[in-house]
C-alpha cells in the first residue's frame, strides 16, 4: 500500500446527510445494524403541505418526512424567491453548509476560500419543481432560474463565497461518485484546497403509481423492495436523501488537526462503450476495468480490500453481470484470502438515483466507526443467475459480522457506481489512520459559548451537545475552541465557564434552570479604576497564563523593572492596564473610565496622558486625593443608566461609593471569563479570535445549531385547489396616516414575510435589486412618490426607508407641478443659488464657479447645426437665459427673452506644435480661457466659442461652453451634451423659478421647521478643522487654488469595487470613509465634517437646467481603534441621515455653522455622466477634455471620477492656505491608504491605514481638558 499521507490521498473532514428516517450517525448505525428497510408510504404530513392528492394506488418508497421548510432567513432569500427554488437546491444548501460546520469550520473561514462546489445534479426521471408549477406559478420571475441544474452548485458557491471550480455533473446513477472523483483530483491538481460534493434527490411531481403489468425483468421493482443479490430481485424501489462531503488533501488535513472521517486513495471512471447490449445495459468487462484501474491508482490489492459497496440495484440482470464484474476483478490476483464482503445500502432507502453514492459512502464510514459490516436488507438466498459464489472471493453480507483487522492496517473498501447511460465508476476508500487521533492538552477553565436562532432550538441543541459529549474523548480546550471559534454565533445565547468535559456536561445537564436573556442592542462599558488593593504576583501571572493581552502588560512591566521589585501600588497599575488590555483585545468600547487614588495614574496611561513607565515610577508618591462630588458622580452615572460598570476591588472607596448610589457594578475578580459569557448571552459580538489570541488545535465533530424551517412550497399543479387566488395589487390612498401600513404591506407581499417590521432590513430579509425594483415601482404607484432602487439600497434598515419615504410622501404633497406659462410675481433665488452669490460676493471677482465643457472636433464642425441646437436649448432652459439684478428686495434673477445663439469664432496659434505634441498646450490654454470670470448680472453668464486650433501639422477645432454655477450644475450636462450628440430632450415638466419657489414654500412649512430642527441639532457644537497650513495660512473663501489629479490603479479600482460589493455600499461611500480618515490623520481630531453635493432633483427636474445640486454636511465621530468597516458604517449612517435631509439648501446650513464653513473640506464622486462621442449634424467624433477652472470653494475639495472602468481622483486645495508640496503628499496618503485598505481588509483599524505613511503632521493641535 502507499505511505501513510500520500500526496495522493485525499481526506473527507465533513460530513452530512440525510436519509430515509435518518439524518445523523446514531440514526444510521440504527436501521443499518439491524438491516432494517426504511421503505413506506408517503408520509401523510408530507401529503398534507405539498398539496398532493392520493389516488391509493401510489409506491412505497424510501421517503424524507419533510421537503417544504427552508430556512431562508438563515441565507438571505426571500421567501417569494425562496419558495421557488427546486427543493432538492434548498435542502442541498443546507447540506452544504452541515458538511462544512461539520468538519469544525465556519462558513466565513471558507469565503474567498478556492473551493470547489461539484453537485451530483437530478437527472429524472421525476420533474424537476419547474414542471410541477401551475401556469401561474411558472410565470414567476424566480420559477425558471429556482431549477436550473447549473445553480445546485452556483447557488451554493455565490451564497457561500466560494470560489473554486463549480459546476453540476449528471451520468445518471453514478453521479455523486464522479463527482467525488473529479472533485479528488480538482485538490490533486491544485485546482482547489476544499471541495464540497454532494446533492439531493427527490421525488416531485405526480407520485409514482404501481404498475399492473409488469414482466418482472424491468429495473424497477413490482414490490417497491430493492432486494440486491437476492433470489427474490425484481427491480429497483426509488429512495430520497442527499448529503455533502468536504474534501482536503490528507496532508494538510493531517498539518491542519482536522477531522478525517476517512481518506480516499483512489479511483477510476469509464464508460462501456460498445461492450454492452445496449446503452441501459451494464458490462462486466467494462466494471472489471474500472475497478482494476482504482485500485491501481491507490496501490492496492485485493488482500486489502475488506469490504465493497456494490451498485447492486436489485434488477435481475444488472445484479449477476456486477457479480461476474468483481469475480474477474479478484480473479487477476493470485491470492488465496477470505472472501470479500459485498452489500449495497439500496436494500434499506431504495434506490437515489444520482445520489446513491453517497447513500453508499455513510455507510462505509459508519462501519468504519463500528468496525461492523451491516447486513443486506431482504437478502435470504443468492440471486441463481449469479455464478454461484462458493470458493470465489467474494460473498453476500447477511448478518450483522464483525470487521477483520489485518494486523494493523486500517480498514479498506471499495465503493462502485455504475450510471444507466453507462458511465462506471470505483472508489478505493480507507479508515483514517489511528495515528491521525490526537492527544488531549489541557489548560486552565475554559469559556464555553453556545447559541441558536430560537429559544426552542437553544435547549434542543443544549441537549444534543450533552449527548455528544458524553462519549467524547476530546478535552475542554478542544470543546471550547470549537464551540467559541468554530461557530457561528446566533441571538439565543449560553454560556459557562468549565474546568473539563465532565464538567461542562454536568453545567449542560442542568440548563433548563438558567433562564436566557433576550438580546441587546448594544453594549456599554465602564471601568472603575480605583485605589489600591491588595494584588498577589501569582495572581498576576495566573490572569496573564488566562489572557494574553493580560500578560503582554505584565512583560512590559518586566521590561520597565524587575518583578521582585513590585510595590503593592505598582502591582495595583498592572493590573488594572491589563484588564484594560483584556477587555480592548475583545473590541469592547470603553464608554466611560471612573479613577480615583492610584487608579488615576493607570486611567491616565489608558488616555494617553502618562508612559506606562512614569505611571510605575509615581505609583508610590503619596496621594493627593482626598474626597469626590458624589453629586457629580451621580449625575455621571444618571445620563448613562445602560452602563456596565466593572470594578476591579471589592472594597474599593470609589466602588463603595458607586454602591451607596445604588448603581451595580461587576466584580472582575470572581471571574473575568464568566463576565465576558454574560456579555454574550446579553447580545454582545465579541472578537472571541483576538481577545483569546488562540487558533482551533483541533478540530471536533459536535453537533451544530438546528437551521430555523420555514414553510416554503409555492403552488403547483398538485396543490392549485387548496392555494387561494392571489388578490391583484391595488393602489392605496397616501395619506400621511398609513405610509408605514403601505410600506410595511407592501415590503410583506413582496418578499412574503408576514411578520417584518420596520427594525428589519430588506436585504438581510432577502431582499435583492429583482424584488428591490419591484417594492420600489409598487410604492411609487401607490404613494405618488418617485422613489429610486438606490433610495432602497442606500438604506439601512426598512425604518431608515420609512422615513425617506415618509419625507418623499410629504414633500410631494407641498410641491406643485405648475405648467410652463406659470409665473409668480416674485422671482426669487433658491437656497443653493444664494449661497453660491455670497461666497461670489465676498471674493469679488473669479472663475472658481464657472461651469465649463471643451470639445475637441477632429473635423470640421456644423456650425449652422450647432448654432441651430444650441438656440434651442436656450429657449427651452430659461436658466440659460437668466441674470441677477439688484431691486429694493435685495437680489433677484430675471428671465432674458430668447435670443439667436451664434457661436463667437476665435483662433489659437499652436503652430509650433504638432498636434501630438501640442494638447497639453492647448489643454493650458483653454484652462486660462474658461477661467475667466463670467459676471451674474446684467447678461445671461454664458459663452458660446467656436476655436480654431492651428497646429503645424493641421487645424482642430474645439467648441468651448462656459455657465455660471448659479444657474446650471453638473447634471444640467447631461441635458447640454444630449442635445449636442443629436439627441432628443423632452421639454422641461418643472422650471428652476418654480422649483425655488416651491423650496421657499417647503422652508416657510411645518416640515421646512423639522429640516431646521434636524440641522440645528446635527450641527449643534460643530468643531472647526484644525487644518496644518503653510505660511500665515487664511482661509479659502477669496476662492484661490489649483488642483492636481491623479489615477488610481486598475488593481485598487478593481478590489475597491469588491470591497463594496460584499459590504453592500457603493465605491464612493468607502472613498468618502477614507477622505474622513485622512482628515482625523491630518487634523488629530475625531469630529470630522465633509461637505458633500447631492444631486437634489426630483423626477419632474430631470430635463430641467438649473442649479438643484445642494451641499450638506456628513458629520462622523472617528474612533481610530475600530475596524474600518465600524468607522464606514458610522459615515454611512450620517451620509445617509444628511441626504434624507438634504432638502434644507446650503445657505441655510451655513447660517447654522456660523464661522465654520470655510474651514470644510469637500468630497465629491461623479459616475454617471454618459461620454460624448460625436456630435449631432455631421456627425464629427469628439472628444470631452479636461479643462476645469483652477479654484477653491474649500481648503481641501477631493472629487473622484468613476468614468468606465476607469477611477480617477483630482484634489482641488486653496493656494491661500497650503503649498502643492503639502497637498501632494496628503493625496499621495489618500491613495496609500485606500491601497492598504484593499490589501489588509475592512477589519484593519485606522491606525493601521495610516501605518507606515510619513508623518502628515505640521501642527498638532493643543488639546485642552
Amino acid at each position: 500500500m502507499t505511505t501513510l499521507y500520500s500526496d495522493d490521498a485525499v481526506a473527507i473532514i465533513g460530513v452530512s446527510f440525510r436519509l430515509p428516517q435518518c439524518s445523523n450517525w446514531c440514526e444510521l448505525i440504527d436501521i443499518l445494524a439491524d438491516g432494517r428497510d426504511c421503505i413506506r408510504p408517503i408520509p401523510e404530513s408530507r401529503v398534507a403541505n405539498t398539496g398532493q392528492v392520493l389516488t391509493g394506488n401510489e409506491k412505497e418508497g424510501g421517503w424524507l418526512d419533510e421537503i417544504t421548510g427552508f430556512d431562508h432567513r438563515y441565507f438571505g432569500i426571500a421567501l417569494s424567491e425562496a419558495e421557488y427554488i427546486d427543493p432538492r437546491q434548498r435542502i442541498g444548501l443546507q447540506l452544504a453548509t452541515e458538511a462544512i460546520v461539520n468538519a469544525g469550520y465556519t462558513l466565513k473561514e471558507l469565503s474567498n476560500a478556492r473551493t470547489a462546489v461539484l453537485v451530483a445534479a437530478h437527472g429524472g426521471p421525476h420533474p424537476d419543481l419547474f414542471q410541477s408549477l401551475s401556469v401561474q406559478g411558472k410565470a414567476n420571475p424566480f420559477a425558471f432560474i429556482g431549477s436550473l441544474h447549473a445553480f445546485s452548485a452556483g447557488r451554493i458557491a455565490y451564497l457561500l463565497d466560494l470560489r473554486g471550480p463549480v459546476y453540476a455533473i449528471d451520468t445518471g446513477c453514478s453521479s455523486f461518485l464522479v463527482a467525488l472523483h473529479e472533485a479528488r483530483n480538482k485538490i490533486l491538481t491544485g485546482e482547489a484546497d476544499f471541495a464540497l460534493v454532494g446533492g439531493c434527490e427527490l421525488v416531485l411531481g405526480t407520485l409514482p403509481q404501481r404498475s399492473e403489468n409488469s414482466s418482472g425483468l424491468g429495473v424497477e421493482s413490482t414490490t417497491d423492495r430493492c432486494r440486491p443479490f437476492d433470489a427474490m430481485a425484481d427491480g429497483a424501489g426509488f429512495g430520497e436523501g442527499g448529503g455533502f462531503v468536504l474534501l482536503k488533501r490528507l496532508s494538510r488535513a493531517h498539518q491542519d488537526n482536522d477531522v478525517i472521517h476517512a481518506v480516499i486513495r483512489g479511483s477510476a471512471i469509464n464508460h462501456d462503450g460498445s461492450r454492452s447490449n445496449g446503452i441501459t445495459a451494464p458490462s462486466s468487462i467494462a466494471q472489471t476495468e474500472v475497478i482494476t484501474a482504482a485500485w491501481y491508482q491507490a496501490g492496492v490489492t485485493a488482500t486489502d480490500i475488506g469490504y465493497i459497496e456494490a451498485h447492486g440495484t436489485g434488477t435481475k440482470i444488472g445484479d449477476p453481470i456486477e457479480v461476474q464484474g468483481l469475480i474477474d476483478t479478484f480473479a487477476a490476483y493470485d491470492v488465496q484470502q477470505e472472501p470479500c464482503v459485498i452489500s449495497s445500502v439500496k436494500s434499506n432507502f431504495g434506490h437515489l438515483s444520482g445520489m446513491a453514492g453517497l447513500a453508499g459512502l455513510v455507510r462505509i464510514i459508519a462501519q468504519f466507526h463500528t468496525g461492523q459490516i451491516f447486513p443486506t436488507a431482504h437478502f435470504q438466498q443468492l440471486n441463481p443467475l449469479c455464478r454461484s459464489t462458493e470458493e470465489l472471493p467474494i460473498r453476500v453480507s447477511s448478518s450483522c459480522e464483525p470487521w477483520p483487522r489485518q494486523g494493523q492496517r486500517p480498514y479498506c473498501a471499495g465503493i462502485s457506481g455504475f450510471g444507466l447511460s453507462g458511465t462506471n465508476v470505483h472508489l478505493v476508500v480507507e479508515e483514517a489512520p489511528s495515528t491521525l487521533r490526537h492527544k488531549k492538552y489541557e489548560t486552565n477553565e475554559r469559556l464555553v459559548l453556545i447559541s441558536a436562532q430560537t429559544t426552542q432550538d437553544l435547549s434542543t441543541y443544549l441537549s444534543a451537545i450533552t449527548n455528544a459529549l458524553s462519549s467524547t474523548e476530546a478535552s475542554i480546550d478542544e470543546v471550547a475552541d470549537i464551540l467559541m471559534l468554530g461557530r457561528e454565533h446566533f441571538p439565543y445565547r449560553w454560556s459557562c465557564v468549565a474546568s473539563s468535559v465532565s464538567h461542562l456536561v454536568q453545567q449542560l445537564t442542568n440548563h433548563g434552570s438558567i433562564s436566557l436573556s433576550s438580546p441587546l442592542s448594544s453594549l456599554s462599558v465602564g471601568l472603575i479604576f480605583d485605589e489600591c488593593s491588595p494584588i498577589d504576583i501569582q495572581l498576576l501571572m495566573k490572569r496573564g497564563e488566562t489572557f494574553p493581552a493580560f500578560h503582554r502588560v505584565i512583560k512590559q512591566a518586566e521590561n520597565l523593572c524587575s518583578r521582585k521589585a513590585w510595590t503593592l501600588r505598582q502591582r495595583w497599575i498592572i493590573w488594572l492596564l491589563g484588564h484594560h488590555a483584556i477587555l480592548t483585545a475583545f473590541g469592547v468600547t470603553i464608554d466611560l473610565l471612573l479613577a480615583y487614588g492610584v487608579g488615576k495614574l493607570a486611567a491616565q496611561v489608558v488616555d494617553g496622558g502618562l508612559e506606562f513607565v512614569d505611571a510605575l515610577r509615581l505609583a508610590d508618591e503619596p496621594a493627593t486625593d482626598s474626597t469626590f462630588d458624589l453629586q457629580r458622580l451621580q449625575t455621571l452615572l444618571q445620563e448613562q443608566a445602560e452602563l456596565c460598570l466593572v470594578r476591579f476591588s471589592r472594597c474599593g472607596e470609589l466602588a463603595t461609593a458607586i454602591n451607596t448610589l445604588g448603581y451595580q457594578s461587576y466584580d472582575s475578580e470572581r471571574s473575568l471569563l464568566t463576565l465576558l459569557g454574560d456579555w454574550f448571552v446579553n447580545g454582545a459580538n465579541l472578537d472571541w479570535q483576538q481577545g483569546c489570541e488562540r487558533k482551533i488545535n483541533r478540530r471536533l465533530e459536535l453537533p451544530f445549531a438546528p437551521f430555523v424551517a420555514t414553510y416554503c412550497w409555492p403552488e403547483t399543479i398538485e396543490n392549485s385547489a387548496m392555494v387561494s387566488d392571489v388578490v391583484p395589487h391595488t393602489s392605496i390612498s397616501n395619506s400621511g396616516e398609513n405610509v408605514e401600513e403601505i410600506l410595511l404591506t407592501q415590503v410583506r407581499e413582496v418578499l412574503k414575510e408576514p411578520k417584518l417590521t420596520l427594525d428589519d432590513d430588506f436585504f438581510a430579509a432577502g431582499g435583492n435589486s429583482l424584488n428591490g425594483e419591484q417594492l420600489v415601482v409598487r410604492l411609487n404607484e401607490a404613494l405618488g412618490t418617485d422613489l429610486k432602487l438606490m433610495d432602497l439600497l442606500d438604506c439601512l434598515d426598512l425604518n431608515e426607508f420609512y422615513q425617506l419615504v415618509k419625507d418623499s410622501v410629504q414633500l410631494s404633497s407641498v410641491s406643485t407641478t405648475p405648467g410652463m406659462e406659470t409665473r409668480n410675481n416674485k422671482n426669487v433665488l433658491s437656497g443653493q443659488q444664494l449661497a453660491i452669490w455670497a461666497a461670489t460676493e465676498i471674493a469679488g471677482e473669479s472663475g472658481a464657479y464657472n461651469v465649463p465643457a471643451v470639445l475637441l472636433i477632429n473635423a470640421e464642425a456644423d456650425v449652422a447645426w450647432l448654432e441651430k441646437t444650441l438656440t434651442e436649448l436656450v429657449l427651452q432652459q430659461l436658466m440659460l437665459r437668466c441674470s441677477l439684478e439688484y431691486n429694493e428686495q435685495g437680489v433677484n434673477p430675471v428671465i432674458h427673452p430668447p435670443m439667436q445663439v451664434k457661436l463667437v469664432h476665435s483662433e489659437v496659434d499652436l503652430t509650433k506644435y504638432t498636434i501630438a505634441t501640442g494638447m497639453p498646450v492647448l489643454t493650458q490654454r483653454l484652462q486660462q480661457m474658461v477661467e475667466a470670470p463670467l459676471s451674474p448680472y446684467g447678461i445671461p453668464p454664458t459663452r458660446f466659442e467656436l476655436l480654431q486650433v492651428n497646429f503645424s501639422d493641421g487645424v482642430r477645432q474645439a467648441l468651448l461652453l462656459n455657465f455660471h454655477h448659479l444657474f446650471f450644475d453638473g447634471w444640467s450636462w447631461r441635458l447640454v451634451l444630449a442635445a449636442l450628440s443629436g439627441g432628443k430632450i423632452s421639454p422641461p415638466v418643472n422650471d428652476y423659478l418654480n422649483y425655488a419657489m416651491e423650496q421657499y414654500t417647503l422652508l416657510e412649512s411645518e416640515q421646512g421647521r423639522k429640516l431646521e430642527a434636524f440641522w440645528y441639532e446635527y450641527l449643534a457644537n460643530i468643531p472647526i478643522l484644525l487644518l496644518p497650513c503653510d505660511g500665515e495660512g487664511g482661509t479659502a473663501s477669496n476662492l484661490q487654488g489649483a488642483n492636481l489629479p491623479v489615477m488610481i490603479s486598475k488593481d485598487v479600482t478593481e478590489r475597491l469595487r469588491q470591497m463594496a460589493m460584499n459590504s453592500r455600499v457603493t465605491v464612493q461611500m468607502i472613498m468618502l470613509t477614507t477622505w474622513v480618515a485622512l482628515q482625523w490623520q491630518i487634523s488629530a481630531q475625531h469630529d470630522i465634517c465633509v461637505a458633500m453635493p447631492v444631486a437634489n432633483r426630483q423626477l419632474k427636474d430631470e430635463n430641467t437646467i438649473g442649479c438643484y445640486v445642494n451641499t450638506v454636511i456628513v458629520r462622523a465621530r472617528l474612533d481610530p481603534h475600530q475596524p474600518f468597516h465600524v468607522v464606514l458604517n458610522a459615515v454611512r449612517q450620517a451620509s445617509l441621515s444628511a441626504i434624507l435631509h438634504s432638502a434644507f439648501p446650503a445657505d441655510r446650513i451655513q447660517k447654522l455653522m456660523a464661522n465654520t464653513s470655510y474651514h470644510l473640506t469637500m468630497f465629491d464622486f461623479q459616475n454617471d455622466v454618459d461620454p460624448i462621442k460625436v456630435l449631432g449634424g455631421n456627425g464629427a467624433a469628439v472628444e470631452l477634455l479636461d479643462v476645469d477652472p483652477n479654484g477653491a470653494k474649500y481648503p481641501l475639495n477631493l472629487t473622484c471620477i468613476e468614468y468606465g472602468d476607469e477611477l480617477q481622483a483630482r484634489l482641488e486645495y486653496s493656494t491661500s492656505l497650503f503649498s502643492q508640496d503639502t497637498v501632494s503628499r496628503w493625496l499621495n496618503i489618500y491613495i496609500g491608504a485606500l491601497t492598504q485598505l484593499v490589501t489588509l481588509g475592512e477589519e484593519t483599524t485606522l491606525f493601521a491605514l495610516f501605518d507606515g505613511q510619513d508623518d502628515v503632521f505640521s501642527d498638532i493641535p493643543d488639546f485642552q481638558f
